[in-house]
């Protein structure tokens, strides 16, 4: 098990996060919004939009996402590529975590398509 976050687990071309938001599931909680798809390894893409603060906030937020995904990646159940997109300004690390755990528990409920 590694905890790393290298590039080969980042989602960094612009078509690969436009063909999870077309062909890719959904699913919201009360701060974040996963698109996401099975692959062969677990990737994650963060999008954050000027809505949820300015720029230190934005960028607080992505690296809370980045590492709650880090730690809590080995918790799915089979391996997704993930774009997440953050709907409030008002979150803590706490509240990304346990987004992130809840929807990893509603996935690993799901039964492999």
């Amino acid at each position: 098990m590694s905890f790393s976050f290298s590039k080969q687990d980042r989602i960094r071309k612009g078509r690969e996060y436009t063909g999870l938001k077309m062909s890719g599931k959904v699913f919201k909680t009360k701060l974040l919004v996963f698109n996401f798809n099975p692959s062969e390894r677990s990737r994650l893409g963060v999008i954050v939009t000027k809505k949820v603060g300015n720029s230190v906030v934005r960028n607080r937020v992505k690296r809370w996402i980045k590492e709650v995904f880090r730690l809590e990646r080995q918790t799915l159940a089979r391996p997704l590529d993930v774009v997440i997109i953050p709907r409030r300004s008002d979150m803590s690390f706490g509240g990304i975590k346990k987004d992130f755990q809840f929807f990893a528990g509603k996935q690993n409920e799901i039964s492999p398509d």
